[in-house]
């Protein structure tokens, strides 16, 4: 479901992706967004990379709460970001200031 299906495009040199659920180690635990099809238990965001090392290489996450953390990825940031479900801040990510 869901998509246009066209190729996403990088703004400011970054990717950008909806997260609709939240892992164990974010305030107040696991647990889906989408509640019976409308995404109404929270939000979250992954924005990362469009070409690692030369647009960027931090990747950053960020929930309603507006708390930003960051983590470098490495050069596999594009296939990692791509992969991420849930919005799960451990203790490898690092608050933003």
């Amino acid at each position: 479901k869901g998509g246009s299906g066209r190729k996403p495009t990088p703004y400011y040199g970054y990717y950008y992706r909806i997260l609709k659920a939240q892992g164990k180690d974010a305030p107040g635990g696991a647990y889906d967004y989408v509640v019976k099809g409308k995404m109404i238990g929270g939000f979250a965001l992954v924005a990362y990379p469009a070409q690692y090392g030369s647009s960027g290489v931090m990747t950053f996450i960020v929930n309603q709460d507006g708390v930003v953390y960051q983590k470098n990825l490495g050069k596999e940031t594009q296939k990692i970001a791509q992969a991420m479900k849930a919005y799960n801040p451990d203790k490898t990510w690092k608050k933003v200031d």
